[in-house]
């Protein structure tokens, strides 16, 4: 029985495993892709051509986040069931630790990032027109990450509101730049998975049928 109950829950394992290095992937992709837009952003602030509208469109935007939820169903049951002592390999409970062990990082990280963030949504009610947010609210589009539209027009927030744009800038990008440390941490929380999912299908591949 003690077996039986290894071998399914590994099964699980590997199947979340799958679903994760799915969304690894996503996740990464969008992170690059928000960075890069925020380096955009200080191209045109660096070369004097930022617009009003443009403060509108890439902060609205950029105060965004992709986050990295892990699926957890085999992992939970092993926990549930009484820890890794069921589990014969010493490679899978370690791999299964360390994986583990990165998950808690990346959550930490991304809770810093989503606490900076959080501060420039709060600050952007100060600084933005409602009417020109809500126009942008109603006219985005349903995916991308991009999904809010430029705004046709826009108030002078440039020369009016210079402090407290440049306070949410701040915030944005403190908050953006963490994307960095957290792509390093999913690729190698990737790396991780695949070798203990690799582990996992050499030892019993042939028993999760």
């Amino acid at each position: 029985i003690e077996k039986h109950r290894e071998i399914s829950y590994l099964k699980n394992v590997h199947e979340d495993l799958q679903l994760d290095f799915k969304n690894i992937d996503t996740v990464v992709k969008s992170n690059v892709i928000r960075l890069r837009e925020l380096d955009s952003l200080f191209k045109k602030i660096n070369s004097s051509k930022a617009e009003n509208q443009d403060y509108y469109y890439y902060l609205r935007n950029l105060a965004l986040r992709s986050t990295f939820e892990s699926s957890r169903i085999g992992f939970d049951q092993i926990k549930s069931a009484g820890g890794l002592r069921m589990i014969e390999s010493k490679e899978i409970t370690t791999g299964i630790q360390e994986y583990e062990r990165k998950l808690n990082s990346i959550e930490k990280l991304e809770n810093v990032r989503e606490r900076t963030l959080e501060q420039g949504r709060f600050k952007m009610a100060q600084l933005f027109n409602a009417k020109v947010l809500y126009e942008m609210t109603v006219s985005q589009s349903a995916d991308g990450i991009m999904r809010f539209k430029r705004p046709d027009k826009a108030d002078d927030i440039v020369h009016s509101k210079h402090d407290a744009l440049n306070e949410v800038l701040n915030l944005t990008s403190i908050g953006l730049n963490t994307n960095r440390y957290l792509n390093q941490m999913l690729i190698s929380l990737n790396q991780t998975g695949r070798k203990l999912d690799s582990t996992i299908l050499n030892l019993y591949q042939d028993k999760m049928h």
